[in-house]
């Protein structure tokens, strides 16, 4: 039976370009007769959901997202990931205006799987 081993420095340089990589990720490989598999094990901080008021403004939105970001850096935390509803493309907009970065390539349906 083959076992995972982690990546080669090459193997991972092969995957850079698209896999939003950080020095706290690790890259583990499985070699196959078909290729090998890549899969990158990423430990990160995560603000979702996030919950507001119905009639939250844009405004009030940054504000809090602000404060929130105050107290993650306060806590030593670099970067952080979330989600926003793929329909609501002005409150996207801002967020790219003040800096968030769009890390998936296509639209995505969210699983999360219990171990």
């Amino acid at each position: 039976m083959k076992r995972l081993r982690l990546a080669t420095p090459e193997e991972i340089e092969s995957i850079k370009s698209d896999s939003d990589l950080d020095p706290t990720c690790l890259v583990v490989a499985l070699d196959t007769q078909g290729g090998t598999a890549l899969a990158v094990i990423r430990t990160v901080c995560e603000v979702d959901p996030v919950h507001y008021p119905k009639d939250f403004s844009d405004r009030m939105k940054l504000i809090f997202i602000r404060d929130v970001e105050t107290f993650l850096s306060a806590k030593g935390v670099g970067s952080y990931y979330y989600n926003l509803p793929a329909d609501d493309t002005t409150y996207q907009e801002t967020m790219k205006h003040y800096g968030a970065e769009v890390v998936s390539k296509a639209p995505e349906l969210r699983f999360k799987v219990m171990l």
